[in-house]
């Protein structure tokens, strides 16, 4: 079933942000892609990745080396892919084809899939965030579940503890599982999918290339024994997948979450920017290290409401996004920092454990 969202008007909430967005760029005769500071984090990102892998390779046998580094990798894998490759499949790194698609493969860099991660998250997760069905990325899993049910499974109620374990492995699940099934199931999402030889001879390819660079490598190279490189290989994950989680999950998850339904017809009763501002939430929007480390993804609303427009010019249309909202009287979800975010979405878990809400206390 296709969804469809009420139509804006020339009267309406975004009709009027998008005039001032847009005019954002004229007035200060600014491209909405990226800029040198931009450019300069997409440098310095991959460089201090190579210098850690190099680190990995010429351990010498030096474990404490081959682990410090390949930890520190995994953040900065994250930091990559937030700051280069989720540009990249949404073209806001560049007006180049050629670069955004470049960059959309830093995905394969870190043993994920570039080419699934664009379906996934521009072809399902942006058209319809939180929708039931239509939305891959609340899809449950059976261990947890992030949608109030009216009878999870008991053990559910005790999900807010135990997950910061499964979060430990959660790019983990992706490369071994979760992108196999993606690839050969016919469907993401509610979206049919066909794949072309060359995409599933590229697929492959980019999985037999990442098991060889991150892990076959160092075993021959690294001169550390192979528990240790292969300790390496999964403390990588580890922060990968915790650097991940904190990033992305408060956005759409958090204690006061949604998840609307369209009618038996397929119709949502608001319109598409309305719908996006309330199934997302920015956080930490005055922390610098928050926006420069996670590509801007804190700024969240102004992402679903302009993905197209690189992560470096959130802070500014932030504001002009905050007035506009104030002006509309359309709620502006926020919190002061990815700590209370963070704890937002604890919360979150904690209360869809459960059937009831006098079953958490």
């Amino acid at each position: 079933m296709d969804i469809n969202y009420k139509e804006t008007t020339s009267a309406d909430f975004f009709y009027t942000l998008n005039q001032r967005v847009n005019n954002f760029f004229q007035t200060n005769n600014l491209s909405p892609k990226t800029n040198a500071f931009g450019v300069f984090k997409a440098v310095l990102f991959s460089l201090v990745y190579l210098g850690l892998y190099a680190g990995v390779i010429f351990a010498a046998g030096n474990n404490a080396l081959l682990l410090f580094c390949f930890a520190l990798m995994g953040f900065i894998q994250i930091c990559i892919v937030l700051n280069l490759g989720h540009e990249g499949v949404h073209s806001s790194f560049s007006n180049s084809k050629i670069v955004n698609s470049i960059f959309a493969y830093t995905f394969d860099l870190i043993g994920s899939s570039g080419y699934l991660w664009r379906m996934r998250h521009v072809y399902s997760h942006h058209p319809h965030p939180m929708i039931p069905e239509h939305d891959v990325d609340i899809q449950q899993t059976g261990l947890l579940t992030f949608m109030p049910m009216k009878e999870p499974k008991s053990f559910f109620k005790h999900q807010h503890i135990y997950v910061p374990f499964l979060y430990c492995f959660y790019t983990l699940n992706a490369i071994f599982k979760r992108d196999w099934e993606d690839f050969f199931s016919n469907k993401i999402g509610t979206k049919v999918v066909k794949h072309s030889p060359l995409a599933v001879f590229s697929f492959i390819l980019s999985k037999i290339l990442y098991y060889t660079y991150s892990l076959v490598l160092p075993l021959m190279l690294s001169g550390c024994y192979w528990p240790i490189v292969l300790l390496g290989f999964v403390l990588m994950h580890i922060m990968a997948s915790l650097s991940a989680a904190v990033a992305l999950f408060p956005a759409h998850l958090y204690e006061d979450s949604i998840f609307p339904e369209p009618n038996e017809k397929g119709e949502m009763n608001t319109d598409w920017a309305q719908h996006q501002m309330s199934v997302t939430m920015d956080f930490g929007t005055n922390k610098k290290a928050v926006a420069f480390f996670f590509g801007g993804i804190n700024y969240h609303i102004v992402h679903h409401l302009f993905p197209t427009v690189a992560h470096v010019h959130f802070p500014e249309i932030q504001k002009i996004l905050e007035a506009t909202a104030k002006e509309f009287n359309v709620e502006y979800k926020h919190k002061p920092s990815l700590r209370t975010a963070l704890c937002s979405h604890w919360q979150l878990l904690k209360k869809n454990g459960v059937a009831h809400m006098s079953e958490i206390y």
